[in-house]
């Protein structure tokens, strides 16, 4: 065999044996990431709109933002357009505790019940729960009431919230020091700075947060980015209503400064995730300078629990830290909190040793939180240079659209079987209308219509439909939920004076 022949043999061999590598540049990547995102929109056309940063090296070599931030208004998402970071919070706020316990202001390791003075507890809260075990979800404590006012019905007035804190928490020894995820840890956290430092939680990540790593399209408070006119999504469901069930439409539950709270409460843009997970990935450093100190950032994103994630794409188990999870992608690490609420979905992550990190928002949560992790996972798989990409996420995406149309169907199908019930009232709908309260979840309202009722429980509202037993109702009160079931309750003169609702008693008010 001549040596041509042998060079050109083994040049043939080695084609077939060394797998081709991408040409990991900048430009290539945001030429096909551009494409995968118009693919997933196209594939996607219920999906409202999407904003994606990419950064690498410490820089950010991806951001835009795609389609309709508010539908009915006709304005177009941004790169400073504001989304909600849902659950993403909790790594703001256990930053600002992190800062605070540096300072010896609100310490990590004290007992919660330091924090809580004039709150008398119905049940005893033990001296072993320190604010930390708030923060890292092990704290053995419940309160399902304070949850719900503080995320979703916003009814929040001082007094009613610390009464709620002091009657209905309770506490769980058996659960004390196991991982078990929920927004109470930081919910309480937010009470304990302003029992302790007379601040809203608000106001403490805007002055050692926002402010200093230069955020200027981040706020906590609705209101200010409305006298800002900074530009704001509107959040987007699938309907479970008879008239348009299984159709993407506007949520009737939008957040105000009353339901915002500090286990999810911002609304920021994607420019701005971009600059803090810049910051969080680079050891608190931001534009050549350090904006929070380094064993700060350690402290944050050391891991004190174990945790077990199901979701993809990081489904492993891994550890909680201060706000983030720690976990593997492939063979990765990577640190992340996502977020999500009603007609909003938030990826936020990074590898700290690959100096990548992707975020995305979207302003819907039923479609939009799959395709969010899709996307970030194609980010990261195009810089990993992960064999037969192209091929996996158009799999992965038809997949998902099969599951979405399922879903879809689904939900239409149940509203048309729910659509054929008949009331079971046994009064006119007028003798059911009224305020009912209980003083731990808060007040329902139920107005009479002509041909239904209207029920509101602060910033929660729906309109019912029948349910089949005798004076009950079927009621959705968070767009997406599922069904629950108020009955009403007769007295002894046979009229409607209180009902039930999520296992409590409401009495209707005079």
């Amino acid at each position: 065999m001549n040596a041509p022949t042998i060079v050109l043999l083994i040049s043939l061999i080695f084609s077939i044996t060394v797998p081709q590598t991408r040409d990991a540049s900048e430009k290539n990547f945001s030429a096909a990431y551009d494409a995968q995102i118009r693919k997933t929109l196209t594939t996607f056309p219920d999906l409202p709109s999407i904003a994606i940063v990419v950064i690498k090296d410490d820089r950010p070599i991806f951001v835009s933002a795609y389609g309709m931030a508010d539908k009915e208004a006709s304005i177009k998402a941004d790169s400073d357009t504001l989304y909600y970071t849902g659950s993403s919070t909790k790594s703001f706020t256990a930053l600002a505790a992190a800062l605070l316990d540096q300072e010896g202001k609100i310490k990590l390791s004290d007992a919660l019940t330091k924090y809580t003075p004039g709150i008398r507890f119905k049940n005893e809260i033990p001296d072993k729960v320190t604010i930390q075990d708030l923060l890292t979800h092990t704290s053995g404590l419940r309160n399902s009431p304070l949850i719900n006012r503080l995320a979703f019905t916003g009814q929040i007035d001082q007094s009613e919230i610390d009464h709620v804190f002091a009657e209905g928490t309770t506490f769980n020894d058996a659960n004390f020091g196991k991982y078990n995820y929920t927004n109470l840890g930081y919910n309480i956290y937010g009470l304990a700075l302003h029992y302790q430092l007379h601040k809203k939680w608000q106001d403490v990540l805007q002055e050692r947060i926002f402010t200093p790593a230069g955020l200027k399209h981040t706020t906590a408070y609705v209101s200010k980015a409305r006298a800002k006119k900074f530009k704001i999504v509107a959040p987007y469901v699938v309907s479970s209503d008879v008239s348009d069930a299984g159709k993407m439409v506007r949520s009737g539950l939008e957040k105000t400064d009353e339901n915002m709270q500090s286990a999810g409460g911002i609304f920021m843009s994607i420019s701005d995730l971009g600059r803090w997970l810049n910051l969080n990935m680079n050891g608190g450093k931001l534009d050549g300078k350090q904006v929070v100190p380094a064993d700060v950032i350690r402290k944050v994103q050391t891991g004190y629990t174990k945790s077990t994630r199901n979701g993809p794409p990081f489904s492993s188990d891994g550890e909680y830290g201060l706000g983030w999870q720690i976990g593997k992608y492939r063979n990765d690490k990577v640190v992340y909190h996502h977020g999500g609420y009603p007609g909003y979905r938030t990826h936020v992550s990074f590898m700290p040793e690959r100096k990548i990190a992707v975020g995305v928002m979207v302003n819907n949560d039923t479609v939009g939180g799959r395709l969010a992790d899709l996307l970030a996972a194609y980010a990261y798989d195009w810089w990993l240079q992960t064999e037969n990409l192209e091929v996996d996420y158009a799999k992965q995406l038809q997949e998902t659209l099969t599951r979405y149309e399922s879903l879809k169907q689904g939900i239409a199908a149940q509203a048309a079987e729910l659509a054929k019930r008949e009331w079971q009232l046994t009064k006119p709908f007028a003798d059911y209308a009224g305020k009912y309260r209980n003083d731990l979840v808060g007040t329902i309202e139920i107005v009479a219509k002509e041909k239904a009722l209207a029920v509101r429980m602060g910033a929660l509202n729906t309109v019912a439909t029948p349910y089949k037993e005798k004076d009950t109702i079927r009621v959705v009160m968070q767009p997406g939920g599922n069904g629950e079931v108020i009955a009403f309750v007769k007295d002894a003169d046979g009229k409607f004076n209180s009902l039930t609702y999520g296992g409590f008693t409401f009495t209707r008010l005079p």
